[in-house]
């Protein structure tokens, strides 16, 4: 995919348009076009063979095209309509975002201010982090310690009330790999304490707080941060060489919701995307947020590196950048099987989100294919699958007799339980709802033998404390034999 560098202040074009009274009812889209998205998404999904996605189109302030392609399910069948929950992963930051900018709405905080005005509870171990801000957090500049897993991780109880203050108790006791605001980090305990700070100050639970404030007055009805309360969520999937799609949950935990865990679905990701494109005017004609804070949450504000890769510019939880050669805001999200990615280009008065249930970062190209149709260009041929290379088959060290079995027994790990048994006298390991064959590489690890292209040599490390860790990873503990 081409990056072109830059960013351009879209918020100055969405103040003339916030101003310029009436406008005329948005064309619908060519049949001739909707067909060229059609084709173009059928045909990435063919070639990449993925199970299913959903892909929404927004043309000014209503959404001109929602659709499903493929399976929610293979296994049982189940198609992909505009109305199929799925977890979204880190575009859930936006809304996250949205959620804070309602609080300042109300005057019961401000993004300036140091945050510790509003969680007095937490102590710091590290006294720079007396000035991080609101800001900080939703612009990933708060200097706090990047990824999920701490020393020995623990997956808490996902109905557990509890989650968010433990995770920021946590994040307090760790020193600060640099002052905020002086550095960018891709941060998901950031989100995960502005999500406390929602908790702290609206003075109820984050879930319930994002419904009422903001999902509601958006009309995503349904949309939830509760996960845990969402039936048939699509079926996520991991690529495999013999098998192309094997079945895996969603990585899922409360605590780190307000990072990633939000439920939505294709029709309500166009409900959001109308408001964002008209400085907050919902698809009914409400008003949600001021146009000033939408114009907040999309304005550029600091220097990042892009997670798709390449400069870009943070706003508040959105890249803002040129990639699409007009003004791009996106945000992109996976929980390692299912993926989403939100797109605005608000100098063309256009929005899309696409859905996708299996992680395959070679079909984004379909990105820019939809945005060339849309401006009357072609789509270019998408690469097709091919196998990749075959890991080659480890080494196994001789061990003693009896030498791993205190490697055996359940783990508690941050996608649920893991299990290592002996199976017909094969060493194996049962995790994220797959199953991979151990060869032992030494006295305290082994290497996975699968037909996941993910997890194909991969080596876990059994540590005398009871620790299971993949690299330097923390990935789960021991809680019975």
């Amino acid at each position: 995919m081409i990056r072109v560098r830059g960013h351009f202040p879209w918020y100055l074009i969405s103040l003339a348009l916030g101003c310029s009274g009436a406008r005329e009812r948005p064309a619908e889209l060519d049949p001739g076009v909707l067909a060229r998205v059609d084709s173009a998404v059928g045909d990435a999904l063919a070639k990449r063979e993925i199970p299913g996605a959903a892909l929404v189109l927004v043309q000014d302030d209503r959404v001109v095209y929602a659709k499903g392609f493929g399976r929610a399910s293979l296994e049982e069948g189940i198609a992909v309509t505009d109305s199929t929950p799925f977890v979204i992963g880190s575009t859930s930051k936006p809304l996250t975002a949205l959620g804070v900018l309602r609080l300042v709405q109300l005057g019961r905080v401000a993004l300036d201010t140091p945050i510790a005005r509003y969680t007095p509870e937490l102590v710091w171990s590290d006294p720079r982090a007396a000035a991080i801000t609101l800001r900080h957090l939703l612009t990933n500049r708060a200097g706090l310690v990047v990824g999920h897993s701490g020393d020995s991780y623990r997956r808490p109880a996902i109905v557990d009330d509890s989650a968010l203050g433990r995770l920021a108790r946590r994040a307090a006791a760790m020193p600060l790999p640099f002052a905020p605001g002086t550095d960018y980090a891709y941060s998901n305990r950031g989100w995960a304490l502005a999500g406390y700070l929602i908790e702290r100050v609206a003075g109820r639970p984050v879930e319930e707080f994002m419904r009422e404030e903001v999902l509601i007055p958006l009309g995503m009805t349904q949309s939830t941060l509760a996960f845990w309360e969402v039936p048939n969520i699509a079926q996520g999937y991991v690529e495999g060489r013999e098998v192309r799609n094997h079945p895996q949950n969603a990585s899922l935990t409360r605590e780190y919701g307000p990072a990633g865990m939000f439920v939505s679905t294709p029709r309500d990701m166009g409900r959001l995307l109308v408001a964002l494109l008209n400085r907050g005017r919902t698809h009914d004609g409400g008003q949600f947020l001021t146009p000033a804070l939408v114009d907040e949450a999309l304005r550029p504000q600091a220097a990042a590196a892009s997670e798709l890769g390449g400069p870009t510019r943070y706003s508040l939880g959105w890249e803002v950048d040129s990639m699409l050669g007009t003004t791009t805001i996106r945000k992109a999200g996976s929980v390692h099987t299912l993926v989403s990615l939100w797109v605005l280009l608000p100098e063309r008065r256009q929005a899309m989100a696409f859905a996708f249930n299996r992680e395959d970062y070679q079909v984004l190209p379909l990105v820019a294919n939809v945005a060339s149709i849309l401006a009357g260009g072609r789509a270019q041929p998408l690469a097709a699958w091919t196998p990749p290379p075959e890991t080659p088959a480890p080494a196994e060290a001789t061990l003693p007799p009896g030498a791993t079995t205190r490697w055996l027994g359940r783990y508690d790990t941050r996608t649920g339980d893991a299990v290592v048994s002996l199976r017909e006298s094969a060493l194996t390991i049962v995790i994220d709802g797959g199953s991979a064959r151990l060869v032992p590489t030494s006295d305290s690890t082994a290497a996975a033998v699968s037909d996941l292209v993910s997890d194909a040599g991969k080596v876990y490390s059994f540590r005398r404390n009871g620790t299971l860790w993949v690299g330097s990873d923390s990935l789960g503990i021991r809680i019975a034999h």
